[in-house]
């Protein structure tokens, strides 16, 4: 793939977290707090994903921890500010999602989500947002 081409698919990924992270202040806003964290967890996954394209790799997974890992070890920049974030988020991807996930309970999985879980997963992903922003300015690929 060419230079310009990852930067493309940078932008594009980006788009699409930005978009998430909208989405997940809309669901906030309306009380859908399960469906809040998982875009929280949805646009940070892309955002990572975005930077890495913008290094000219593509990787796989939904883990926001193991992408930040695999971000640091290519950039050579230390993410440990975001670990908790990438932590918080990563519990975020399946859960939300699906009851079965959540043993000993007969309640639906979004009656399982408050406000606060939203809140704290928003403020996570505009964190991780922020830096992957600033570090696709840094490459010129925005």
């Amino acid at each position: 793939m060419s230079v310009d081409r990852w930067r493309v698919e940078a932008r594009r990924w980006m788009a699409d977290a930005e978009e998430d992270l909208r989405v997940a202040q809309t669901l906030l806003d309306a009380q859908h707090y399960a469906a809040s964290c998982f875009h929280s967890q949805q646009a940070s996954e892309k955002a990572v994903k975005a930077c890495l394209y913008a290094l000219g790799l593509e990787v796989r997974g939904h883990s926001i921890l193991e992408l930040l890992r695999v971000l640091s070890r290519a950039s050579g920049e230390s993410l440990e500010g975001l670990v908790d974030d990438a932590k918080l988020l990563d519990k975020h991807y399946s859960q939300p999602r699906y009851p079965n996930l959540h043993p000993g309970t007969s309640s639906p999985a979004y009656e399982l989500y408050t406000r606060r879980d939203a809140e704290l997963c928003l403020s996570s992903a505009q964190r991780i947002l922020d830096y992957a922003r600033g570090f696709l300015r840094r490459l010129g690929a925005t």
